[in-house]
Formats: structure tokens, sequence, C-alpha cells
């Protein structure tokens, strides 16, 4: 299964809008491995062209981690911060999704809803 980049590109700033209003997250980003933003959508003004070319750097520095440390591909990054979450998922095709959840949220139920956001992406 793969995802559909010309539904992603036409409705993606909808189907992320759809996605973070329904969990209360902070934003989220779909953006390719050269950090080129898809589709973005954040509650606040945010940088979409830079996050989506910070997303492209932190994956390659991870892949380039688990490669010397021979751990295989990136499935997802999950950064635990002081003022919240962040999870950057590899969706395949050289595409990433970058989530930004607020101080507090529950990691857990974060990735539940996020595994099945990308399942139905890839549908």
């Amino acid at each position: 299964m793969s995802l559909d980049v010309v539904k992603l590109s036409a409705n993606g700033k909808e189907i992320l809008k759809k996605f973070v209003e329904e969990l209360n997250l902070r934003g989220a980003i779909i953006a390719t491995a050269e950090g080129l933003e898809m589709a973005s959508y954040f509650k606040e003004e945010e940088d979409a062209d830079l996050i989506a070319a910070d997303t492209a750097t932190i994956l390659t520095s991870i892949q380039s981690f688990l490669e010397a440390v021979g751990r295989g591909k990136i499935k997802e990054i999950i950064i635990n911060a002081d003022k919240g979450l962040v999870v950057i998922e590899d969706l395949g095709d050289g595409i990433s999704l970058a989530v930004v959840a607020p101080q507090n949220y529950t990691i857990g139920s974060l990735l539940v809803a996020l595994r099945k956001f990308v399942e139905d992406l890839k549908k």
C-alpha cells in the first residue's frame, strides 16, 4: 500500500486540518525527503517551509545514525520536549509526516491515532 500523492497534494491541508482538530494537536506537516512542504496545517502561524526543511534534516541525520549502529530504516521518531511532543513518521516514497502535540499530551494515544491516520492515508 502506498500513498496517493495526487490526493495529498490536492486535499492534504483539509486532511491534516481534520486530524489536527479531532485530536487537539498544534499542527502537522507532510513533506518530501528534500525538505519541501506538500501540505500542512497549524493552529498558530508557523514557518512550514522551515519545518519541512528541518524535518528532512532530522530524518537524514537519524537515518545516518541508524545505519552506523546497524538498526535499519526509520519507522518513526518521537521527540519528547519540555513544551510538547513531535512525532515524525516515515510514510514511504520519500515522504514524511511530522505531528506537533501540546505539552502533557499522552504519547501512547498520539501513536495509536497516528498509526490509524497513516493507515487511512495509504488506503
